[in-house]
């Protein structure tokens, strides 16, 4: 799940309620909600948008505080969830109102704007004094720093790779693409076999652009430059794929979700998804034959990270308390057990068995190669992920030829980042 604006754990929360589980149930704020501290009273308030105690995607967090909570008598937590789409603005909103949280989960592409909004803490001192950067991913890391300067901790992290149906490849005789172009003709050759040769999400908007962007990744370009030719290479080679039959024209319609009902169906063989479908897989179809492999490379290959950094609310009243929590979710031994829960990768490299799970390795080998936006890019992703998604969408219905399309999607990429 492209980790803009749009993912599985934040569908999950569309149309929900705003739902808190106060572990210690104490006061209400003027947002109409748990308010944040402004001064330290032993309550540690933590605002996520994972969902709420009673959903897969939020549970595991709700359980891995309320344990923190049992072990630390002179500390109460108290969570709130907030759904995606509003998580910013009610951020930005308590900020504002001097209500902020002592710890913000918040998309680690957003932390930028949000320590330029003066949202969140400068924790440079902290991280100094605790030592552990170094067991970071770097491009997980590099999500936290702004002007030099360390606003958060790198939580979990995701990424891309192929999942493939083993029957499918050995009924067809073929081996999962090592290079796009491999890819190209593979999928022609599957889709004589099943439905689809290969699933992965086109729909309008942010999320639709992960395969786009994954291929243009791969020629070597990246958001930034989608008009250099690289973004008219990958545009090419999905109408390419489109041609030859590998690649259902209906992709245009298709979430990260419905890639995956294809692939679980056995319509699909081969999706290109995120690891939060590991789990997934493996509850809903355990019958189901199936292996991941690398994305394939062309230029270079390269995945696309998706994350949260772990953050302190600026005008916390216990910035003290806030930083001995996120330090305590970051314990290796507590990610040991909480990753697999949460169905996430490990952010740094030294998690006991984090990884020993073969498809999990897949996933997180990629994580030293993750692509990942930074700064003005990273703050306006969204804007810019959506107009190579709309190149995308004028490629494959013909209204645009490839180098138009990406010549179109560079000019609002450059109007979002004011160059």
């Amino acid at each position: 799940m492209i980790r803009t604006r749009t993912h599985v754990g934040s569908r999950a929360a569309v149309g929900g309620l705003i739902s808190m589980l106060a572990i210690s149930l104490t006061g209400c704020g003027a947002l109409g909600g748990e308010s944040g501290s402004s001064s330290s009273d032993g309550t540690v308030t933590v605002w996520q948008y994972y969902g709420d105690e009673q959903m897969p995607t939020g549970k595991p967090l709700y359980d891995a505080l309320e344990a923190y909570d049992a072990e630390n008598d002179d500390v109460k937590v108290k969570i709130r969830f907030i759904p995606f789409e509003d998580f910013n603005r009610t951020l930005q909103q308590g900020a504002a109102a001097g209500e902020s949280p002592d710890v913000a989960l918040i998309n680690a592409f957003d932390t930028q704007q949000m320590a330029d909004a003066g949202v969140i803490e400068d924790i440079s001192d902290k991280v100094e004094e605790w030592g552990e950067k170094d067991a970071y991913y770097p491009t997980s890391w590099e999500t936290t720093q702004v002007g030099g300067k360390t606003y958060g901790i790198p939580h979990v992290a995701d990424d891309y790779a192929l999942y493939y149906n083993k029957d499918v490849f050995e009924a067809a005789g073929v081996q999962p693409p090592a290079t796009w172009d491999e890819m190209e003709s593979t999928a022609a050759t599957l889709a004589k076999e099943v439905k689809y040769g290969l699933a992965v999400s086109g729909r309008e908007g942010a999320e639709g652009a992960t395969g786009i962007l994954l291929r243009q990744l791969a020629a070597g370009g990246d958001l930034k430059t989608f008009g250099d030719g690289t973004g008219a290479a990958a545009l090419e080679s999905y109408k390419r794929m489109v041609d030859n039959g590998g690649l259902s024209k209906g992709f245009l319609t298709w979430l990260e979700d419905d890639a995956k009902t294809h692939f679980a169906g056995g319509d699909a063989a081969m999706m290109i998804n995120s690891a939060t479908y590991v789990n997934i897989l493996r509850d809903e179809v355990p019958d189901l034959n199936w292996d991941v492999a690398p994305l394939p490379k062309d230029e270079v290959s390269k995945s696309f990270l998706s994350a949260e950094n772990l953050t302190i609310g600026a005008g916390s009243g216990d910035p003290d308390a806030a930083w001995d929590l996120i330090a305590h979710l970051q314990e290796p031994s507590v990610l040991e057990e909480y990753l697999p829960a949460r169905n996430k990768l490990p952010a740094r490299d030294d998690v006991p068995k984090a990884v020993e799970d073969p498809i999990r390795k897949t996933f997180a080998d990629q994580l030293e190669n993750a692509w990942a936006p930074e700064g003005d890019v990273a703050t306006h992703s969204n804007e810019s992920l959506t107009a190579i998604q709309e190149a995308l969408q004028a490629t494959i219905s013909g209204g645009s030829s490839p180098a138009d399309a990406a010549k179109a999607a560079q000019a609002k990429i450059d109007g979002a980042l004011g160059s």
